[in-house]
């Protein structure tokens, strides 16, 4: 496995320019959204409580490394559970969430600044059922679907739970996952994906996980109209190391990411320091975005200082996340991806 080392710039990162525009047709928006300066589409793929070398022990999982770009230094925000799904999607450390109770925030999340900027988004959770008037579905759990409220992060933000057209983009995985990707160009551009207890490895184990998370994963490849612009991040919640003393951390978790046509290099380890704050402030660097606002009206939230993803390929070759390529550790971009998808080994 290649290793590309990102440039540590702590602090640093560029001003891009307005980003260019394009009409989206699955919305009834008329607000026309930003092209990304790396990705049209995110998705991500949540997996719960696993250690990394469990992970990496895997064939599936290591082989899937082989097609995509790993994330070596990427860590999981806090024990237990729910804290880490939270800062997935807000920009404090946890939106005052630090254990797996049902809590109801008045902080904001990402979907205040995708919703102005007319991107679309959906959230799939597997086993869940929305009321039947369309609204969120507050339920702790689920023991028949499996389906638990502590991994579905948009539950705990007062303006989503009580906002019935937002409630209707939180949906059922296994009734419309599929179906949306089948959208191709059309699907939602932020999908967030939460497993089931089972099939995300909490009450079962990795090879159980294996068969669910590679038919997201096939589906969305094997789709090459939804795969263009997309970048595809499968990780999980947390590992599986508790020590009390300091909220959780070490907290080092499988994180890779794949996409053809977003990522700089193929069977790769990024070794810079992220973490799920690292999901946000991609999006919004991502988009031209504000960062996240503050109830009392500041945006002095993780997302003002923390870095985006840094191997992520933009329109010119030769601009990373953070400098030039060339003033990378070798002196050079690291390999482009490979085109086709059939000869990765997986």
């Amino acid at each position: 496995m290649k290793l590309s080392t990102s440039l540590i710039l702590s602090g640093l990162s560029l001003v891009s320019a307005s980003p260019l525009k394009r009409v989206v047709t699955n919305t009834t928006s008329t607000i026309t959204p930003p092209v990304g300066k790396w990705f049209d589409r995110f998705v991500v793929i949540v997996l719960e409580n696993t250690n990394k070398d469990v992970t990496f022990g895997n064939p599936y999982f290591l082989n899937l490394t082989n097609m995509g770009m790993t994330l070596g230094n990427y860590h999981g925000t806090a024990h237990p559970s729910q804290p880490n799904y939270i800062t997935m999607v807000s920009n404090t450390l946890s939106a005052g969430v630090y254990d797996d109770a049902d809590h109801n925030s008045t902080e904001m999340s990402i979907i205040d600044l995708f919703e102005p900027a007319g991107i679309t988004w959906k959230a799939y959770m597997e086993g869940y059922t929305p009321l039947a008037d369309g609204g969120c579905n507050p339920i702790t759990e689920d023991k028949s679907t499996l389906y638990v409220r502590k991994h579905n992060p948009f539950m705990s933000f007062d303006n989503i739970r009580n906002n019935t057209a937002r409630c209707q983009n939180i949906v059922n995985a296994e009734e419309n996952f599929a179906k949306d990707v089948a959208l191709g160009a059309k699907a939602p551009m932020y999908m967030f994906y939460s497993p089931n207890l089972d099939n995300d490895a909490h009450n079962t184990d990795i090879p159980f996980a294996v068969n669910n998370t590679q038919y997201l994963i096939d589906t969305m490849l094997l789709n090459e109209e939804f795969m263009r612009n997309t970048l595809i991040l499968l990780t999980f919640d947390e590992n599986n190391i508790y020590i009390n003393d300091n909220f959780g951390l070490p907290n080092l978790i499988y994180t890779v990411a794949l996409g053809n046509d977003t990522i700089k290099c193929y069977d790769c380890v990024d070794q810079q320091y992220y973490d799920h704050f690292s999901q946000v402030v991609t999006l919004e660097r991502n988009w031209n975005l504000s960062t996240i606002p503050q109830p009392d009206g500041s945006g002095e939230g993780m997302d003002m200082w923390w870095r985006p993803f840094g191997q992520l390929r933009a329109a010119d070759d030769n601009i990373c996340a953070y400098a030039p390529c060339s003033e990378y550790y070798d002196g050079k971009s690291p390999a482009p991806s490979d085109g086709n998808w059939e000869d990765q080994d997986y």
